[in-house]
């Protein structure tokens, strides 16, 4: 091998233990109220998908040369927030200030951003 490929392939091993470092800390894929094995099945179906959204998101970023941690990617969509307020009946949404990287992550993603004042009945869902 040469040097160049023992270093793209030292890379990709960091890449790999990396995946695994954050599917056992941030996603906490521990099943700590399941018993059942069909629960817990699913409590790590769920955490490899949340994973592979997170790494997906983390690639598209980077076509789009927006260089972010999965901790700051998991820290702009958890910012996507809306505040449910009741006016005559009428239920609005306003829109919840982003995290850093919450609008490059929805263009990323093709997903437009919702306007800052939503009338609940009015959204399609």
């Amino acid at each position: 091998m040469t040097a160049q490929e023992i270093i793209d392939a030292y890379h990709k091993l960091w890449k790999i233990e990396e995946s695994f470092r954050i599917m056992k800390s941030t996603l906490e894929t521990r099943p700590i109220f399941h018993w059942t094995p069909k629960r817990i099945k699913g409590h790590f179906v769920v955490c490899f998908l949340s994973f592979l959204i997170e790494r997906t998101l983390e690639y598209e970023l980077k076509k789009n040369k927006i260089d972010v941690s999965p901790e700051k990617i998991k820290k702009a969509i958890n910012s996507m927030t809306f505040t449910q307020l009741e006016i005559n009946g009428e239920i609005f949404l306003i829109k919840n200030k982003l995290a850093e990287y919450g609008s490059q992550i929805l263009k990323a993603s093709k997903i437009p951003a919702m306007k800052n004042v939503s009338v609940l009945n009015e959204l399609v869902l």
